[in-house]
């Protein structure tokens, strides 16, 4: 047997020692699973406590408009045609009530309390699938600062509307309300997620180490890695 020969061979046989089975990995995972749930259980309560302490309540106020694209309603039949255009121009619409020369509005509405920064960090405006209706939501630590921007808003946007699109109009269909309790801050689904990364971390550490241990632990072991037969065996005299 030459020396390429029995390089190959050794290649092989290291591939067949080091090869770990999902059973192996399986068994790995249910002997240290104490660590596997301390790891889970630590990683998952910190994160919740973390969230629960720095997480700030935040409040919402909600509107909806109806943008009609036609200055003049000519007749009580459904527009199709119209329906199509109010849709496919709805994000016009958002970015007319999104730019700074409307949100400057708003600001003096609100007497300057609130810069044009201030209010674009509190605003979501979002267009409805398949209708021509936006969806105003304002959120802020102050439910009544909330309220009173998302009212300006729609108080203003007619005017605004008009003025860019020279004709049009729009319809307030839900009247903004101050909510009377905070948004949910999700600290049990991140205490989930931190619970399902600390197990996954344990996991990966306990995988690396056995990897990493080449000891023999067993004389199994030893037989089924090497073949070698077992001749004896010295008896743990400390027990």
């Amino acid at each position: 047997m030459d020396t390429q020969e029995r390089n190959i061979e050794n290649e092989a046989k290291q591939s067949t020692e080091t090869e770990i089975s999902v059973i192996d990995i399986i068994n790995m995972m249910l002997t240290f699973w104490w660590f596997i749930v301390m790891l889970a259980v630590l990683v998952g309560g910190a994160t919740y406590t973390y969230f629960k302490l720095t997480s700030i309540p935040e409040y919402k106020s909600t509107s909806r408009l109806y943008i009609n694209t036609e200055a003049q309603q000519t007749s009580t039949d459904v527009n199709t045609n119209a329906i199509t255009g109010a849709v496919n121009l709805l994000p016009t619409y958002i970015e007319v009530l999104q730019s700074k020369t409307f949100l400057d509005a708003v600001s003096d509405d609100l007497d300057n309390r609130y810069t044009v920064s201030d209010i674009t960090d509190m605003i979501t405006l979002e267009a409805i699938t398949d209708t021509n209706i936006i969806n105003i939501s304002v959120t802020n630590e102050d439910a009544h600062v909330a309220y009173l921007v998302c009212s300006s808003i729609v108080n203003n946007a007619p005017n605004e509307i008009a003025r860019v699109f020279g004709g049009g109009s729009t319809k307030l269909i839900e009247y903004p309300e101050e909510a009377d309790k905070s948004e949910s801050l999700h600290t049990a689904r991140n205490a989930v997620i931190g619970f399902v990364a600390g197990a996954a971390i344990a996991m990966v550490i306990i995988f690396l180490v056995n990897m990493f241990d080449t000891r023999v632990k067993s004389k199994d072991e030893l037989v089924s890695k090497y073949g070698l037969p077992i001749l004896g065996e010295i008896p743990n005299l400390q027990n």
